[in-house]
């Protein structure tokens, strides 16, 4: 089931562990991007990227931007558009459950970062650079662990198994 952000109010905690708690729901997070190019001040689709000479390919940025986030609680899954609205949501989740949460992410090193430059991630462990493996969303209590590197699966393959 799918819903608005602004749709969730609370969920059951399922409270685990003897000294310390954990959460044992299932939580996952996922964003969609859109790339594209800036050259000469202009805003072009990525696609004319392999049609540029080299001296253009130099010169142009390459940007990408998060247009939709996705966050799973068990079996439902909420999503806004933007970072700020994000933020305002994973609040309301700390308000509900301040233990520590697990939180699913399929190929973390790619939305490691986005989420870099919008949140305060600590205690990174990668396996080589941008090859992140987990990390500790701090602000938001969320042990970030990354169930590609976790599974060696790729996403269809994981829902199959």
């Amino acid at each position: 089931m799918m819903k608005n952000w602004r749709e969730y109010e609370y969920h059951e905690i399922d409270l685990r562990g003897k000294r310390k708690f954990y959460d044992n729901n299932i939580y996952t997070f996922d964003i969609e991007t859109s790339t594209y190019i800036i050259l000469d001040g202009k805003q072009y689709d990525a696609k004319i990227y392999d049609r540029l000479d080299d001296k253009d390919k130099k010169r142009c940025l390459l940007q990408a931007t998060m247009y939709i986030w996705q966050f799973g609680i068990n079996d439902t899954i909420y999503y806004g558009r933007t970072w700020e609205e994000l933020k305002i949501f994973l609040r309301r989740l700390e308000e509900n459950v301040s233990d520590t949460k697990y939180l699913w992410i399929h190929n973390l090193s790619y939305e490691f970062q986005f989420l870099k430059g919008e949140t305060r991630l600590t205690d990174v462990l990668a396996r080589k650079k941008h090859k992140v493996m987990t990390a500790f969303l701090s602000d938001y209590n969320f042990i970030v662990k990354c169930s590609y590197m976790s599974s060696g699966s790729s996403l269809a393959g994981l829902t199959k198994n």
